[in-house]
């Protein structure tokens, strides 16, 4: 596979239009390098009229367009002509840095905006994944994409721009400079040429590799805190709040020395350089004079370089800083590239299956079927099932039973278009449901075992996902009364407007039970899929919970996956789950 340098991974995450915002960038920024270069430039003539006035007079009489310029402005005398030199001089400062700033804006403006694009469309590639990747997934690293690694990528972006804009302004200022006193600026150049060549060589591998361990360790700071949030109950009951606390912490100072290896390493190139110009720059004035050259003959180059330095030493500073930076951050770069490649085959199989899909809806008028479904999960040869079939009429309930880990939710999730079965057919009304899959997903009211709940009111946990201004309070009621949960609702303080807690930890497990039932009802499909909704729950409240259910018999159509055979007592139809097949039964 052909090797991907720096430059051609950022082509690679970025479109069009992207590459051409940043094509107009380098251009304002080159603009900007004229005007720093300006801004340094002019203040040698400015030194020249303050320090050797006599020697202004000459270039003005040496020089015929100096002298109609002169004539022009009506300038008679040296000190009009270090007047307009200092008011020219206030106007290009004014100028450069008003454009400095609407550069920064731009610039800024550049990666904020894309730096949002970019994590949004990376999160919508994680939800338009196929099921199965999910099922291995790294939520850690996920998370870990979103909150530090496009963040850095666009830190690399931010500091290689700078750093474009740096080597603008300095190789303009050095090319003064060289006008000036050729010997001493290729001096210099030589110097801050070896210092650069031993920060890319020594600093900048390190570099990376500090990146590197600090995405790692990202990561594990990540997985420590979720568990410890996500298990906090089992995490208390247990007595394993030291466990959880003495990991994070340690995984956290670990996270702390990468931090400060890379604060330390990031602030030798400033330090090291400025050391080495300070030294080389009085050094070779101190072998000019032992050489028997005179100090005031130097005078207007010194104070020239001493200038340059204000703007050159800087700047030179920052290009190796930014240097280390994009070193440090190129680990971020290449997962996000390589996660952003991986999402344009999501985006390919999106866009196939959407030229693909019927533009009729699918609509359960006879049967739903499953044909001949062999499958096994990506990580195993070994099939779940080989050849199996299930038929489910419109407006029958259909029970399905069977051992532990026999397949009874993953046939569900196969019924579902979750799973994909390497063969068979899944076909409503005897059109496959992924020709319109959108439309099939729409007739499914769907309860788990465990409803996911979020920390919002009831009225939001029922309306999942749809905008506040879109969602209908009558609907709301109708589903609590179908779900048997509106006298609790309206006998609470605040009614749908009620929090219930983080995943629903002020309500009991029948309640939680009910509001997943009124979600799934929500959009009045015409299916509804029970997987295993009141395994987790006691005899009496999974007693009266089933009367909710079974009041659907006959409305809808449904599956109900169960352990209890009384739970699938009123079903019609019965399947039971063994030796990968579906065998149709009877209790």
């Amino acid at each position: 596979m052909k090797k991907v340098g720096l430059l051609g991974k950022i082509r690679g995450i970025f479109d069009r239009k992207q590459k051409i915002q940043l094509v107009v960038l380098g251009f304002m920024i080159f603009i900007g390098g004229i005007l720093e270069t300006l801004g340094v430039s002019g203040m040698i003539p400015v030194v020249t009229a303050l320090l050797t006035p006599e020697e202004l007079q000459r270039y003005v009489e040496e020089y015929e367009f100096l002298g109609k310029i002169c004539d022009f402005l009506h300038i008679e005398s040296v000190g009009q002509i270090t007047i307009a030199l200092l008011i020219a001089l206030m106007a290009v400062y004014v100028i450069k840095n008003l454009y400095i700033l609407f550069l920064t804006y731009r610039q800024n403006t550049f990666i904020t905006h894309n730096r949002n694009k970019m994590i949004s469309r990376v999160m919508a590639e994680f939800l338009n994944r196929p099921y199965e990747q999910y099922l291995g997934a790294d939520i850690p690293t996920v998370f870990r994409i979103t909150d530090s690694d496009i963040p850095q990528t666009f830190s690399l972006i931010l500091a290689l721009l700078s750093l474009a804009s740096e080597v603008v302004v300095s190789l303009l200022i050095f090319l003064v400079l060289l006008l000036q006193d050729f010997v001493m600026t290729m001096f210099i150049i030589l110097v801050f040429g070896c210092m650069t060549i031993l920060i890319l060589k020594v600093l900048k591998p390190k570099m990376n590799k500090i990146g590197a361990q600090n995405q790692s360790i990202q990561s594990r700071i990540a997985k420590w805190r979720l568990q410890a949030i996500y298990g906090l109950k089992d995490v208390k009951v247990l007595n394993r709040e030291e466990f959880f606390i003495r990991n994070y912490y340690q995984t956290g100072k670990i996270g702390a020395d990468v931090s400060r290896n890379y604060a330390v390493l990031n602030n030798t190139p400033r330090l090291l350089i400025e050391t080495v110009f300070i030294v080389s720059v009085l050094s070779f004035v101190a072998i000019y004079i032992q050489g028997g050259g005179a100090a005031a003959n130097m005078v207007t180059t010194i104070a020239t370089f001493g200038v340059a330095a204000i703007r050159v030493l800087p700047s030179v500073n920052r290009i190796n800083t930014y240097i280390t930076e994009i070193a440090y951050t190129q680990p971020s770069l290449d997962f996000v590239y390589e996660n952003l490649q991986a999402s344009m085959k999501t985006d390919a199989m999106l866009a196939e299956r959407k030229a693909n899909s019927q533009k009729e809806k699918l609509k359960l008028e006879d049967k739903i079927e499953l044909k001949n479904i062999s499958f096994h999960y990506p990580d195993t040869d070994k099939n779940i099932f080989t050849d199996a079939g299930m038929v489910v009429p419109r407006g029958k309930s259909v029970g399905i039973i069977g051992a532990s880990g026999a397949g009874k939710s993953t046939i569900v999730d196969i019924l579902l278009g979750l799973l994909h079965a390497q063969q068979g057919q899944i076909t409503c009304d005897g059109v496959d449901i992924f020709k319109n899959y959108e439309s099939w997903l729409a007739q499914i009211g769907y309860i788990p075992q465990s409803i996911y709940l979020v920390d919002e009111s009831i009225r939001e946990n029922i309306a999942f996902g749809i905008d506040a201004d879109r969602i209908s309070d009558e609907r709301i009621w109708q589903v609590l009364e179908e779900a048997q949960l509106k006298e609790f609702v309206k006998e609470l303080p605040e009614g749908l407007d009620t929090s219930i807690g983080d995943r629903g930890v002020r309500l009991s497990g029948g309640q939680r039970q009910r509001i997943g039932i009124a979600r799934a009802l929500y959009n009045d499909p015409e299916i509804l899929v029970f997987d295993e909704a009141t395994s987790a729950l006691d005899n009496d409240t999974e007693a009266a919970v089933m009367e909710a259910i079974n009041s659907f018999h006959g409305k809808k159509t449904m599956v109900i996956i169960a352990h209890r055979l009384n739970t699938i007592a009123k079903c019609d139809m019965i399947y039971k789950v063994e030796d990968a097949k579906l065998v149709e039964t009877t209790l």
